[in-house]
């Protein structure tokens, strides 16, 4: 491929890095709402390039990038949900210091999880995987509270040994397979190569993408991050990573360097992952009070419910798109509505208790998080119904029925949790000195985007009753 259609496929990617060099710029003459406004028009401007990039059949550029179809596609989704996340992060962005340095990390992370999901090269991969994770640590550690400060520095010590994990992986299968780094190359070189130094490179790799996802045994730092970070940049750290990994790991596993190896092998492997996740991540949310920390949990979960479809291999790649766009709404929705729930509520503790009779003061911020809440759950007429409906599905058609059964009975379980929150913003009365603020002093952006988001996610989960799930399938289609 030519150089000009090797920079034709990285174009919305360097649309979004070119809006964190123009924040990064305003920022420095502490211009902040220029700076945010900067990284909200290079995140557009990616979305508007991926999604002239989606109209193209799948075509692998210089054998570094994928482009095209559903690959393209996704850019187009992780770039639009990181601008609307963004956008509702308005009011902390722009009246804080360090507002604008902060839009600039949070439009890269969102240019490393774009780049990640169509890598066709290891090193592009890594670049990609370090990109997202470097910034992640500074946008946790940004809250400057001796806690964020805590899970900074456990979620950056882990993250190197995942990443050293990595490496350790991408070193065997350069060494084994003669310098190449390109999927294309890897794949063709390997054939059906089974042996040790293999599979040792995929239990490295499949170990260090875990962690990345927060998968159990690897998510110890998700429940911390999340719960210490700002919520406005939590609602970015939660969903939009594990949408990047998630497609990226099918790619990899299944479609590209890995396809060789036994399908069978490969789905227990990442089955397993999926079943413990689910297990604990359903069980541990069940005991938390704190709100931002429950979400954390919930997380862990909706990966185990990810990793179903990555064990089927690359025919639920379209249906884990779908289910991880659908968490990425609904939990970059949750998160951004804890900001929202402290500019109404400035005594809350962040407890779930603490959230008593808000569903009923401000009832569009209530509605819009039940709306978050239920597509977390996979209840009908929401997105994230369709999600669960289609992996899940796989699976079972897949002869896998039980992992399907698991699934379901976690979310079941989940509703635990989920139904705690509105239990308490409707069914119980607000404690004493928790008075509530004038509808003037809240955060009307957040309010706003979160209200969008809830009409997003319960959009996508009517219309294919209307119109059926062609048009979404097609929309991310990535052959």
């Amino acid at each position: 491929m030519t150089e000009v259609s090797l920079l034709s496929a990285f174009a919305p990617h360097l649309a979004c890095v070119a809006g964190g060099v123009l924040a990064v710029a305003l920022d420095a003459f502490d211009r902040r709402a220029l700076a945010v406004l900067g990284a909200l028009a290079g995140l557009t401007a990616g979305v508007v390039l991926a999604l002239i990039a989606s109209t193209g059949s799948p075509v692998i550029s210089g054998e570094v990038v994928l482009s095209g179809r559903g690959f393209s596609a996704s850019v187009a989704l992780i770039c639009a949900i990181g601008a609307l996340v963004l956008l509702g992060g308005w009011r902390p962005l722009t009246t804080t210091s360090s507002g604008g340095g902060l839009a600039a990390l949070a439009t890269f992370l969102i240019a490393g999880a774009a780049a990640l999901v169509v890598s066709a090269d290891v090193l592009v991969a890594l670049i990609a995987l370090e990109m997202m994770a470097l910034t992640a640590y500074a946008l946790v550690w940004s809250a400057r509270t001796s806690a964020a400060t805590e899970a900074s520095m456990k979620y950056f010590v882990q993250g190197a040994v995942a990443t050293g994990l990595l490496v350790l992986g991408i070193a065997i299968l350069v060494g084994l397979y003669g310098g190449t780094t390109s999927y294309v190359w890897i794949r063709g070189l390997m054939g059906s190569d089974a042996g040790p130094p293999v599979t040792t490179a995929f239990v490295l790799i499949a170990a260090a993408f875990a962690y990345k996802l927060g998968a159990f045994p690897f998510h110890s730092w998700a429940p911390d991050a999340l719960e210490t970070a700002p919520p406005h940049l939590a609602a970015l750290i939660s969903g939009v990573p594990k949408l990047a990994a998630g497609l990226a790991m099918i790619v990899l596993f299944s479609r590209a360097v890995f396809g060789g190896l036994r399908p069978d092998y490969v789905m227990w492997v990442f089955g397993s992952l999926a079943i413990l996740s689910m297990v604990f991540g359903a069980a541990g949310g069940l005991k938390q009070s704190s709100y931002t920390r429950m979400l954390g949990y919930s997380g862990i979960t909706q990966v185990g419910y990810a990793l179903v479809g990555v064990s089927m291999g690359g025919a639920a790649m379209t249906s884990v798109a779908i289910l991880l766009t659908a968490y990425a709404l609904s939990a970059g929705l949750a998160f951004l509505a804890a900001g929202a729930f402290r500019a109404a509520r400035p005594t809350w503790d962040g407890s779930i208790s603490g959230l008593a009779g808000l569903g009923r003061e401000r009832k569009v911020l209530g509605v819009s998080v039940a709306a978050a809440l239920f597509s977390l759950v996979g209840m009908p007429l929401t997105a994230g119904f369709w999600g669960k409906f289609l992996v899940f599905g796989v699976a079972a058609s897949a002869g896998y029925w039980w992992l399907a059964v698991i699934g379901v009975t976690a979310s079941v379980v989940s509703f635990g949790y989920y139904g705690g929150v509105l239990r308490s913003l409707y069914f119980e009365s607000a404690p004493e000195g928790s008075a509530v603020q004038t509808q003037g002093d809240s955060d009307l952006v957040c309010v706003a985007v979160t209200a969008g988001l809830a009409l997003l996610i319960v959009a996508t989960g009517v219309l294919p009753l209307l119109f059926g799930m062609e048009p979404l399938v097609r929309f991310l289609t990535f052959a």
